[in-house]
């Protein structure tokens, strides 16, 4: 009986110690002091800065569809920095897709996680994050189905794209949803299936 009891308590510590990580909630307060000064909140309606300068820009989602009116096309990528998953792609890899096809890109980190961020090699627009302050919730998941709805303005997406990473838009109308990115290199390659099964 004491193991059953010790059981279930060590399973309810574990999972308070894992809702407190980035990716649960927005990893800000997580940060240290010095870390803090890299994020500029950029109220909402206002631009977003043109060059990056390794400043991490929190912004809600009518700044950057101001930030589209003068592009033609742009591909929004909500990026999770530890996602391990096949939908998630090297920030590399889509930075050169929309090269190819003549994409401007804006990536916006779900949240904040410093050791990653730091590996990121500079990208043509700045890093984004989503405004956490401004859409009044830590937790992540909540304040980045706002973020999305209110990028897509309220176009519905179906159940198949309801979690996707990758938004296109012409100008600043949304076109349509995407869970990968066709010909995208994985964030995480050493971690991916060996498709010989070696």
């Amino acid at each position: 009986m004491k193991l059953l009891l010790l059981l279930l308590m060590g399973g309810l510590l574990s999972g308070c110690l894992i809702t407190r990580t980035p990716g649960f909630y927005s990893g800000y307060k997580r940060l240290t002091p010095a870390e803090q000064t890299q994020i500029q909140f950029v109220p909402p309606d206002s631009t977003i800065p043109a060059l990056g300068d390794r400043a991490i820009y929190a912004v809600a989602a009518r700044s950057l569809l101001q930030a589209m009116h003068s592009a033609d096309t742009t591909l929004v990528y909500l990026w999770g920095p530890r996602c391990h998953s096949q939908v998630c792609a090297s920030l590399q890899s889509v930075q050169a897709i929309c090269h190819q096809r003549g994409y401007r890109l804006y990536v916006v980190a779900e949240y904040y996680d410093m050791a990653q961020i730091s590996l990121q090699p500079p990208l043509q627009n700045p890093l984004l994050a989503v405004n956490q302050r401004f859409y009044q919730t830590d937790y992540c998941n909540k304040y980045t189905q706002l973020f999305s709805a209110e990028l897509r303005r309220g176009a519905p997406l179906p159940d198949s794209t309801r979690y996707a990473r990758y938004y296109l838009f012409e100008g600043d109308r949304f076109v349509r949803a995407m869970n990968m990115l066709a010909a995208a290199s994985p964030q995480f390659p050493s971690l991916q299936p060996n498709p010989l099964g070696k």
